[in-house]
């Protein structure tokens, strides 16, 4: 009776999944529908504008902070914006960073337009939200152009002047993304002055979060919640926030200014020692490619950032593989609190557990260096030897010759 219930459920989870799945491809398809509608080129401003849905137009109308106008008919609201966007457009200019700004300067090499080059649907999103560019169908291809007006604006204000301050955003974007990468949460100020610090350099606060809003809609590492910057991993930043409280003692773990550049790649997995390890170990039983590699790597980091108890861990790992034997079982499992205690963490503002084990001992212990006994991976227990379920007053599979519910079953 029981399997077929589970059969039942497991056949409704699947079909859930499968609707879920082609839902959000129906969405998909109607999002690119709506982005590549047929337009004239060249194309001005307010017709570029005028072809956008309402909720598109508001989107622009917030980016800019226009006030008054949220009252207006769409056909009204596409008229004012195409008239204030040229008096604030050279600000929006000044927060590129150095690959939207290359990407910009291949457009207008190409006469305002170029046909499409795969670009995914949230950047294209977050160029048409500050009315930069916009995609469009034009002879049945699709296309990214540019209105003639901000071209204009654009080739005027171009040069030395604004490659010095798209270096400079490229850094600012780049350092912010690396310190979320390690400390998960932190306040724009505190950014700031961290930059501040790594570079030599006075950063203007308003500057600052202006170059941080199209960073994060268009690239999506990192969002602005009401805690501050986060990253874009972070499940719960008010935890991460108040652990950060409960340790005014410790300070953000120094990391160097080369160190938070390569974090802030957004395929960045730190290669600990203790990583690399893991690796190796798993290598041995295991033929894997770089990518699975990477991809494990990068989701065990994540979860021992999320407080994922080592027991969720090794259920991740067998999902992509099967456990040759129980004593593989141990030697996984010491290899995952070796790692636990030598990854940086959010909640400890970047420090291993390790590191702060002598200094916090009241708030922090790292996990035993022994392994988990074998009841502790699941309720439901495996002898992986037979690969069947241990019963209650079964001999346990540890080898002590005591029943289970006497032994790793208490």
């Amino acid at each position: 009776m029981d399997e077929k219930i589970d059969k039942k459920t497991e056949a409704a989870l699947m079909k859930a999944l499968e609707n879920a799945k082609a839902f959000s491809q129906k969405l998909q398809e109607n999002k690119e529908k709506r982005l590549w509608k047929k337009v004239d080129i060249p194309c001005s401003l307010y017709d570029a504008i005028n072809g956008l849905t309402r909720a598109e137009m508001d989107t622009i109308r917030k980016n800019y902070d226009f006030k008054n106008l949220s009252a207006l008919k769409k056909a009204d609201l596409a008229a004012e914006l195409a008239r204030l966007i040229p008096f604030k457009f050279k600000k929006v200019i000044y927060t590129l960073d150095q690959s939207r700004y290359d990407f910009i300067k291949i457009i207008i090499k190409n006469s305002g337009v170029i046909p499409d080059i795969g670009i995914s649907v949230t950047n294209v999103e977050a160029f048409m939200g500050f009315s930069i560019i916009f995609p469009g169908l034009y002879d049945d291809q699709k296309v990214l152009f540019m209105p003639d007006e901000l071209i204009n604006i654009f080739s005027q204000i171009d040069g030395s002047e604004l490659e010095n301050i798209v270096q400079r955003n490229t850094e600012w974007i780049r350092l912010t993304h690396g310190l979320l990468y390690y400390y998960g949460v932190m306040d724009a100020w505190l950014v700031k002055e961290k930059i501040k610090e790594l570079t030599g350099q006075e950063v203007d606060l308003l500057e600052f979060m202006n170059v941080m809003s199209f960073a994060c809609d268009f690239y999506g590492q990192a969002r602005c919640t009401p805690y501050g910057y986060q990253d874009d991993r972070v499940f719960d930043a008010k935890k991460i926030v108040e652990e950060h409280r409960m340790r005014p003692g410790v300070d953000y773990y120094p990391f160097t200014k080369k160190q938070l550049l390569k974090a802030g790649d957004p395929d960045y997995v730190d290669k600990t020692p203790e990583m690399n390890s893991f690796i190796s170990f798993l290598l041995k039983y295991y033929k894997l490619s770089d990518r699975e590699t990477n991809e494990i790597a990068l989701q065990i980091t994540n979860m021992i950032n999320a407080d994922s108890k080592p027991t969720l861990i090794i259920q991740y790992l067998q999902s992509w593989m099967e456990f040759p034997s129980f004593e593989f079982v141990q030697q996984l499992t010491a290899k995952i609190m070796e790692l636990y205690n030598n990854t940086r963490q959010w909640v400890l503002k970047g420090h291993t557990p390790n590191e702060l084990f002598q200094e916090e001992r009241k708030y922090l212990k790292p996990l035993p260096a022994e392994p988990f006994k074998i009841g502790q991976l699941n309720s439901k227990v495996i002898d992986l030897s037979t690969r069947t379920k241990v019963g209650r007053n079964d001999p346990c599979p540890c080898g002590s010759g005591k029943k289970y519910k006497k032994c790793c079953g208490k």
